[in-house]
């Protein structure tokens, strides 16, 4: 940590801290599952509006945590999720000169990064409607149950910081970027999170679903008006020399 930059470790110890509350979460959830079963009555129908229960908090968490990435929060948040916004664009100097018509190798230079990363993000997707198929089998032979869903959703919002703090199998094996800000997926993260409980039917699994689906909607419609934003060979915040310590960056740059 000594050698990081100081916006870095300021990142880092949040995302920690963040870090140990989300397994707070995950074991609440656990023993509320175990402990008050009558309590996932909740995610079922339009049960949500009978009761005051402890899963509206987590439907609470869940919202923020959905907004939040629609928010310029960026003291609090990691360029890698807000880089499809225009605030977060700079030209590089070779884009520069191919918006003004002096580049013109540049555009081929550029689809073929473009194509890169959306194979890779081609991948990913194939792997995770795999993972979507498994829990529709398995939950229609009732081997999940909504219990075992929820803890499903639950350890996949532990692991969306395990990704980014210690390591991460999209970056390194399905994907090969070279670190969080580059990534192409960032904020699939909310869709992956609510997953598991889509599968229950009920206003709790839906309207977290929507809200998931409004931030990759955001974030893949600017990637589609807006590809420039979402790569380091145009947009110059995302290149390492230019970066002032982001998650992600300081164990591929070793500093």
């Amino acid at each position: 940590m000594k050698h990081m930059p100081e916006k870095t470790k300021k990142l880092y110890k949040r995302s920690w801290i963040a870090f140990g509350f989300r397994i707070l979460v995950l074991l609440a959830v656990v023993l509320v599952v175990f402990l008050r079963p009558a309590e996932l009555k909740v995610l079922e129908g339009m049960n949500f509006f009978q009761h005051f229960s402890v899963l509206h908090l987590l439907w609470g968490l869940w919202i923020w945590y959905m907004l939040e990435k629609l928010l310029p929060l960026k003291k609090i948040k990691p360029r890698g999720c807000m880089k499809y916004m225009e605030s977060e664009f700079s030209s590089t100097e070779e884009y520069e000169r191919y918006r003004n018509g002096q580049n013109p190798e540049f555009k081929d230079i550029f689809q073929k990064e473009k194509r890169k990363y959306d194979k890779g993000a081609g991948i990913v997707l194939a792997a995770w409607l795999l993972v979507a198929i498994a829990i529709l089998v398995l939950k229609r032979c009732n081997i999940l149950g909504n219990r075992e869903l929820l803890i499903g959703s639950a350890l996949f919002y532990v692991g969306d910081l395990v990704c980014i703090l210690i390591w991460c199998p999209f970056r390194d094996v399905l994907m090969k970027n070279r670190c969080c800000t580059q990534c192409r997926i960032y904020n699939w993260d909310t869709i992956m999170l609510i997953l598991p409980i889509a599968f229950i039917p009920g206003f709790f699994s839906y309207s977290l679903l929507l809200g998931a689906g409004i931030v990759v909607i955001i974030w893949e419609g600017n990637h589609l008006l807006h590809p420039e934003r979402f790569y380091s060979i145009s947009n110059a915040n995302l290149q390492c020399q230019n970066c002032k310590g982001e998650l992600g960056c300081c164990r591929i740059r070793k500093n």
